[in-house]
Order: structure tokens, then C-alpha cells, then sequence
């Protein structure tokens, strides 16, 4: 299973995510983090565009 898949399946859950990628849960927090960062910065990019 990829990172994206088991983010797609179980969200946000660092226990989970780590379990299903068999990575330690602080690596699947900062991955995790890392994809919600720039799902962030995407949402404040397109509400800043001048009209």
C-alpha cells in the first residue's frame, strides 16, 4: 500500500496510516502533515488571487 492510499483510507490517523505502511508513527505524522501543509497553502493561494 502507498502513502496515498493509506491516507485516502483512513485519514489523518497516524496509528493507523504508520501500521498499514509499517513505518514508525512520527515518520506517518510528519508525511501526513506534510500533505495537509499543502493542501493549506493550495486553499490560501487561491483565496488570495486578486479579483
Amino acid at each position: 500500500m502507498t502513502f496515498l492510499e493509506a491516507f485516502t483510507k483512513f485519514g489523518p490517523d497516524v496509528e493507523r496510516v504508520a501500521e498499514a505502511l509499517g513505518i514508525t508513527p512520527p515518520e506517518a505524522d510528519r508525511l501526513i502533515n506534510a500533505i495537509m501543509e499543502r493542501r493549506y497553502q493550495k486553499r490560501v493561494q487561491y483565496c488570495r488571487r486578486p479579483a
